[in-house]
């Protein structure tokens, strides 16, 4: 932290890093994620919000595979999509993949949260 005093004024410069910054107000689940509460088997691309690094991918990556329902799960940090594909008579609650994600930021230890965002079953 700098500062400086000119005619009797201060003024500070403080530099923070991305890590700290408070949460966008589009950070929070969309309406989309609200509507579903399971996703059952198939192939799924959920947007991610709070993402920082390809680091907050990986750990993403890492504890979504630990779910039993989660055949595969693969991040793409540039378009801030999670791919799941669920297994077979298999059915994914979107509160597991919330407490998921709440581990990953724990994993990845940057003081980021991650949101689930829009939704899309891809045929």
């Amino acid at each position: 932290m700098r500062s400086w005093s000119a005619a009797g004024i201060v003024v500070m410069t403080v530099f923070t890093c991305p890590a700290a910054r408070s949460t966008p107000a589009h950070a929070f689940p969309a309406e989309e994620a609200i509507a579903y509460k399971e996703l059952p088997s198939g192939h799924y691309a959920v947007n991610i919000i709070g993402m920082l690094t390809t680091t907050c991918g990986r750990g993403i990556e890492i504890e979504a595979m630990k779910l039993p329902e989660v055949e595969s799960a693969k991040v793409d940090f540039d378009q801030e999509t999670l791919t799941l594909t669920i297994k077979l008579n298999r059915t994914l609650r979107l509160s597991a993949l919330r407490k998921a994600l709440h581990s990953a930021s724990d994993l990845v230890n940057l003081g980021a949260d991650y949101f689930v965002g829009k939704i899309t079953f891809l045929p």
